[in-house]
């Protein structure tokens, strides 16, 4: 699996609703994660963070915003006007790490505290340490709350196709398609699943794809991209 790379990082409508165009199924499929970890950040500043307000600290979860925020800025010499950017990829990784820091120091034992390690595991995922990046998503997956620990179930999902255990990965995603976020909705748990399984279950993957063309909205005509690729039964 290629490494990330940071040029193809970005988040638009299409990120919101499906994935990232048909990358999400190439050879890049993991840089959504970090589309996605900007999602999470609109969530956490509108409605979720303030339904939250009685079993979360205001402050961590404002806390834990910062950090992603700063994990989503680029990595350029020359940002675009009004964007704001790291100048190099150590300087990200540092400035980031002490901001995530600061959420599991001044929060410990809160679901901010855990969402923190979803992060982490991004960095490690980056540098591809998937040990590291699984151990870190487990804790997000049980102490975050349900739109961080979706995120984290989809991060894992990946991990573990990274390396070679399909099976795993497919039930982390059935998992999300049984109960779908806002951040992570059913659909696009669904295409990820289904071009998952499409060489090992192709039946499986023909009946997700055909439910999601189907249907209406983005991810109609991404299935219906993906469903003309499976081999004709």
């Amino acid at each position: 699996m290629a490494r990330i790379n940071r040029k193809y990082l970005k988040h638009d409508k299409f990120v919101e609703e499906v994935g990232d165009g048909i990358e999400y199924f190439g050879e890049h499929r993991t840089t959504i994660l970090v589309g996605l970890a900007v999602a999470v950040v609109a969530i956490v500043g509108g409605g979720w963070f303030y339904t939250h307000q009685q079993s979360q600290s205001l402050d961590s979860m404002a806390a834990l915003q910062e950090a992603a925020v700063m994990f989503s800025r680029p990595v350029s010499v020359d940002p675009q006007p009004g964007t704001q950017a790291f100048v190099t990829s150590g300087e990200r990784m540092r400035e980031v790490t002490e901001a995530l820091e600061k959420v599991k120091v001044d929060f410990p034992g809160t679901s901010a505290a855990s969402a923190a390690d979803y992060y982490y595991a991004l960095f490690d995922m980056e540098t591809e340490d998937y040990a590291a990046a699984k151990t870190k998503l487990q804790s997000a997956i049980s102490g975050a709350d349900v739109e961080y620990a979706s995120l984290a179930r989809l991060a894992l999902a990946d991990v573990l196709i990274a390396e070679d255990d399909v099976a795993g990965a497919r039930a982390e995603y059935e998992k999300l398609v049984s109960s779908p976020t806002a951040v992570v909705p059913a659909s696009r748990a669904k295409l990820a699943l289904a071009r998952t399984i499409a060489r090992s279950d192709p039946a499986a993957a023909r009946a997700l794809l055909q439910e999601l063309v189907d249907a209406t909205g983005p991810a109609s005509t991404i299935a219906a991209q993906e469903l003309r690729k499976l081999p004709q039964s």
